[in-house]
């Protein structure tokens, strides 16, 4: 809490001194008394009166009496005005050898501020230390090699993708059978409703899918890859789909066990890695709804996008 101003005191009254209190000195309080006890002036017709009760010889007495006092009050009056003079003079050498003093010392330190300092790096030495911080800046700028199409020009394939009728991620309890693969050079095609819309304005060029079973055969998923421009594309796309839109991911229906696969509820997964967005849409086999994502479900995202896709697609950002 602040503090405020504090408010206006009542003054306390000076009072008097309790003059029965044991030492009270009276003759000291009889003498400050007197002194400070108010002038009696007179009026002038008292002191004509006054004058006129004194006599010759007073007057004259009290005249000379004057004169004789007023002399040397002048001479000192005199003596001090000379004073005074002669002080001011001295005052006025004084402040006039100040001011020439600090005009003086301003003037040098002006001068000073023009003059090289001694101390500070030569214009060489400052030229070599520009030099190193150019070529400090000039330094090549590391570039991730995958974060754009431009640097990662090489289509995607099939082939690179899904290996084989098969495909084992490390450290899965098996082998994923591979039912079908493909490319689509459409990318809407792979999307639904709402993403089909926005992966058709997307600078999208190729998608590359498969339906695959689980080790155990209880879940049919298809994954694919998109093939965006850049990193922070593939980034605006997943932060759209996890906003939540309209559809989804269309999946790629076939037989062996995937016959069933987008006829009831799936479960989505979905990741970047560089300018790739990477997705599974996972159902069960047997065709039941798919209601929550489960521990398998969660292993199955796992080994194929965290796994399996990024194993794959490294190579691409190994510099050469």
């Amino acid at each position: 809490m602040a503090h405020g101003p504090s408010p206006f005191g009542v003054p306390q009254p000076t009072g008097h001194r309790n003059q029965n209190e044991p030492g009270f000195d009276w003759a000291e309080y009889d003498e400050r008394a007197q002194m400070s006890a108010p002038t009696v002036r007179l009026s002038p017709e008292e002191q004509v009166r006054l004058a006129q009760q004194r006599s010759p010889e007073e007057e004259m007495e009290a005249h000379l009496d004057h004169i004789h006092a007023s002399r040397p009050l002048r001479r000192a009056a005199q003596r001090a005005r000379r004073r005074t003079k002669w002080w001011l003079v001295a005052l006025a050498i004084v402040s006039g050898l100040a001011v020439a003093a600090a005009c003086a010392a301003g003037a040098f330190i002006v001068l000073r501020e023009g003059e090289p300092d001694p101390a500070a790096p030569s214009a060489d030495a400052g030229g070599e230390q520009e030099s190193t911080g150019d070529d400090a800046s000039g330094a090549p700028e590391v570039v991730d090699p995958i974060a754009s199409r431009t640097t990662d020009t090489a289509p995607l394939t099939v082939e690179e993708l899904f290996t084989g009728e098969s495909i084992t991620p490390a450290g899965a309890a098996g082998a994923y059978t591979v039912l079908e693969a493909e490319e689509l050079s459409d990318c809407a095609e792979a999307g639904l409703d709402e993403l089909a819309d926005l992966l058709a304005d997307t600078d999208c060029t190729q998608t590359v899918r498969a339906t695959i079973l689980d080790p155990e055969g209880e879940y049919a998923a298809t994954a694919g890859v998109l093939n965006l421009s850049t990193a922070a594309e593939a980034e605006e796309l997943r932060a759209a789909i996890a906003a939540g839109l309209e559809g989804g991911f269309a999946v790629l229906r076939t037989d062996g066990g995937a016959e069933e696969l987008g006829r009831a509820d799936t479960q989505l997964g979905y990741n970047t890695y560089g300018h790739y967005l990477m997705y599974v849409v996972i159902g069960r086999a047997d065709g039941e709804p798919l209601m929550e994502a489960d521990d398998a479900v969660r292993t199955i995202v796992g080994d194929t996008l965290d796994i399996w896709f990024v194993d794959q697609l490294n190579p691409r950002r190994e510099v050469q």
